[in-house]
């Protein structure tokens, strides 16, 4: 029950934030003038910050550390942020985004509504930290060689937001690294200086 609260809460912000115009098969001209660059991009990114909009959500009620629920707000700050642009991105070019997540999305989402404590925090880091490197590199593809004008910018604009996201990631390293052993003297020496 917990999990369809919280995924049907981020699906339904994120269906407000891009509002009905942009979802409605009847409206604008379409997606069909999109070359493939820039319609595989489009599904993309709007698949990326629904993804992370939903675990972003998930971490700041179910994280346990302090810098998961962290990093968890921050995504849903961003992701609100550029979901509203591609949503003006789209209306302006009357384009239609995908009308729900795709499945693997919700299975990522309800496998880690499952997860508890550590366990919960690690996966989750992990996800934020695969998805931001996959889409690093589609925006990187997006700015560069789209053909759509507009996309290209709103690429361009969410990349140091992206950059952002994993710097975040390492600076807030949750599993700390053991200390080195001190080093031992050589068998059949000691330690102790001799007396003055």
């Amino acid at each position: 029950m917990r999990f369809i609260r919280s995924t049907a809460s981020a699906l339904f912000l994120a269906a407000s934030l891009v509002g009905t115009s942009a979802w409605a098969d009847g409206e604008g001209v379409g997606n069909a003038g999109l070359k493939s660059i820039d319609q595989q991009f489009l599904t993309e990114a709007y698949d990326h910050s629904t993804e992370q909009l939903a675990i972003g959500e998930l971490a700041t009620r179910q994280g346990m550390s302090d810098h998961v629920k962290k990093v968890g707000a921050q995504i849903v700050t961003d992701e609100t942020e550029a979901l509203k642009k591609l949503s003006k991105v789209a209306e302006k070019n009357g384009l239609r985004l995908p009308k729900a997540p795709p499945a693997q999305d919700m299975a990522t989402v309800a496998r880690l509504t499952k997860l508890e404590g550590k366990q919960f925090d690690d996966a989750f880091l992990a996800q934020v930290r695969a998805r931001d490197n996959h889409a690093l590199t589609t925006f990187q593809q997006e700015s560069k060689g789209g053909k759509n004008g507009d996309l290209k910018t709103y690429a361009s604009e969410e990349l140091p937001v992206i950059r952002g996201q994993l710097d975040q990631l390492k600076t807030g390293v949750t599993n700390v690294q053991p200390k080195a052993p001190k080093a031992q003297p050589p068998k059949g020496t000691t330690n102790k200086q001799p007396p003055k």
